[in-house]
This record gives C-alpha cells, structure tokens and sequence, in this order.
C-alpha cells in the first residue's frame, strides 16, 4: 500500500466552517467550526500537539468540491516552469549565474528542481514554499531581462 493509500485509509472526514484566521512567528492558525456530531473521536481525544496531515477542500454551495485560487496559481506556475525551461535565454540567464552547468532544456529543469527543493516541476502545483522560490527565480530572471 502506497502512503497516499494509507493516509486516505487513515483519514478523519469532517465538515468544518473556518471561522478566523491568524499569523505569527510560528505560523498560520486556523480556527475551524465543527458540528457536534461530526466531530471524530480520534480528533477529540488527540491530546495538544498532536501532528495531523491535513487535506481540505472547498465546498460549494451546490455540495460540490470547488476548485481553488491556489491550485490554479500552482497550475500556472507548472506551466511557466515548462516555457521557461524551453526558453534560450532563461537558459543562458541559469548558466551565467552558476545554477546550470549547460544552457539547455533539461540543465534549466534541473536548475528549477533544485533551486525550489523538490524533485519534480508538478510540485508547483501544490507545495507553496517551492512555487514561492520558483517565483522569486522567475521575478529575477525578467528583472535583469527586461532592464
């Protein structure tokens, strides 16, 4: 069984209303209203500082999931990584800069992996610190160009 199978097999199933939202130097704290009668026993027994794996889905008002802002913004950036890397001159930009040792497709791609830490470009899809570094990378790269 595969980690995604188990973590689906594990998984608590709730609905929640998110009900505020804060900041501070330890992150992002979600405050999420669950009906009584949905709430798992696993998550109400779980003592204070217990890790969960969190998956949430938007859900309409016609019951059905709705896609979100973040999931398009990741698709387009999987997008822009794939044009980039076909690109000679983002290319060329990589390899005078020391992140690529060669000015081609597959030495930009590698440069992109490593620069955002992940192993596949469809990880901007969905890990928002690597579309983050892969963004700054980007900005840079048409800031020096577009001088």
């Amino acid at each position: 069984m595969d980690e995604g199978q188990a973590a689906r097999d594990a998984a608590l199933h709730f609905e929640a209303v998110k009900t505020s939202m804060r900041q501070d130097k330890d992150g992002s704290k979600i405050t999420l209203a669950i009906h009584p009668s949905q709430v798992p026993i696993d998550l109400f027994a779980a003592p204070t500082g217990t890790r969960f794996m969190v998956a949430m889905v938007i859900v309409g008002d016609d019951e059905r999931p709705v896609k979100g802002r973040d999931t398009t913004e990741g698709e387009r950036a999987v997008q822009s990584a794939a044009m980039l890397c076909r690109n000679p001159k983002f290319q060329k930009w990589l390899e005078v800069r020391g992140f690529s040792m060669m000015a081609d497709e597959a030495s930009a791609a590698d440069a992109i992996r490593a620069f955002c830490h992940i192993e596949s470009r469809s990880e901007l899809a969905t890990n928002h610190s690597a579309r983050t570094s892969f963004l700054k990378l980007r900005e840079a790269f048409e800031n020096e160009f577009n001088r």
